[in-house]
């Protein structure tokens, strides 16, 4: 009881308890439920609410709680116009203005950052020993959102400022840039060109 007297506490000193509260439950409830959800549901109910919980975790930490409690923020850009397909947001760019980072925020976001992956990661060796292979997918999901998430903080955290015009980190596994409904005209106006050569030949 001390323990949970003592955990309440350090909430309340934090200079985002509830964002913090909601952070830190966004990543315990999908680890508590896997261990303790088959006792009162199915799998296929456990399965739709972990990875509902974890998508809703993944947006927001990395919306929300990151730029609250550590001023840390990072997406993706899929134009076609940008060099680096990853942009950072850090409280390295702006002057000191009094919004000093609490270090109780600081501690539990990247204390729970960091270890959420890597009990997900134990949890998948289990299934492996277990050959649970259904549960085996859950919990690489449940990997690669978490880890995706942590791995963006930990280079955005490390990112400074004016080394990249783009503001993005070459360190970053590209994903592929999508042109949008451009590559998708071109592709229509190649067609109709073979549509339109074929139709004179015929004649």
């Amino acid at each position: 009881m001390e323990h949970i007297k003592g955990f309440y506490n350090t909430i309340l000193k934090s200079s985002h308890p509830i964002t913090l509260s909601l952070h830190l439950a966004g990543k315990a409830f999908p680890l508590v439920f896997y261990i303790l959800g088959d006792w009162f549901t199915g799998f296929t109910a456990q399965f739709i609410v972990i990875i509902l919980v974890l998508a809703f975790d993944f947006y927001f930490t990395k919306n929300i709680s990151g730029r609250k409690l550590v001023q840390l923020r990072w997406w993706y850009d899929s134009t076609v116009t940008r060099t680096s397909t990853f942009v950072f947001e850090s409280h390295k760019q702006y002057p000191v203005d009094g919004h000093v980072i609490n270090p109780i925020d600081s501690k539990l976001f990247w204390w729970s950052m960091y270890l959420t992956p890597a009990v997900w990661l134990v949890f998948g060796l289990l299934c492996l020993l277990r050959l649970k292979l259904f549960y085996l997918l859950l919990v690489a999901v449940a990997v690669c959102l978490t880890g995706w998430n942590t791995y963006g903080f930990r280079c955005c955290d490390k990112w400074e400022p004016g080394h990249d015009l783009e503001g993005g980190n070459e360190t970053w596994f590209q994903l592929p840039n999508f042109g949008g409904f451009e590559n998708i005209q071109r592709l229509a106006n190649f067609q109709s060109f073979f549509q339109r050569a074929t139709g004179s030949s015929s004649t």
